[in-house]
């Protein structure tokens, strides 16, 4: 038996589908619930939960992480019991998980004082040694 290749490039632009229909998918959702729309919610969420089902992920998750996906079943178990509130949060929980993975982290700064400079050209005559500081990829040079 044999087996066709795949292009990689065709896996890549069904991830980027289906990512992109998620996130418009979560922007509806958030509309919904923000505004009081029940109905709304509940249609969308299964939206969610379908395009899961045919999804990337295992077990037809909607989300690859299983927080997310914790988070995204209270959603679904409050908007199915008519708890509008119960469903905001849980939204406000699996939005968090966003806002923690991407936050990027400061970067270090470092000082150096530069000794082969004169202190008279460098720091304006002042007798001070110029410094530079050195944050994230620039350096700035303080006199």
């Amino acid at each position: 038996m044999s087996t066709a290749a795949v292009p990689t490039s065709s896996i890549h632009l069904d991830l980027h589908s289906y990512f992109l229909q998620r996130n418009s998918d979560l922007k509806q959702l958030s509309h919904a619930l923000q505004s009081g729309d029940l109905a709304g919610a509940q249609q969308v969420f299964g939206a969610i939960h379908s395009l899961g089902q045919n999804g990337p992920f295992a077990n037809g998750d909607a989300f690859k992480v299983n927080q997310r996906q914790h988070d995204f079943d209270a959603i679904g178990q409050a908007l199915q019991s008519g708890d509008l509130a119960g469903a905001k949060q849980a939204f406000g929980q699996l939005m968090s998980t966003f806002l923690r993975q991407h936050r990027p982290e400061p970067s270090p700064a470092a000082v150096v004082t530069l000794s082969g400079a004169s202190p008279a050209s460098a720091a304006g005559n002042t007798g001070a040694q110029p410094t530079a500081v050195a944050q994230g990829s620039g350096v700035s040079v303080i006199a």
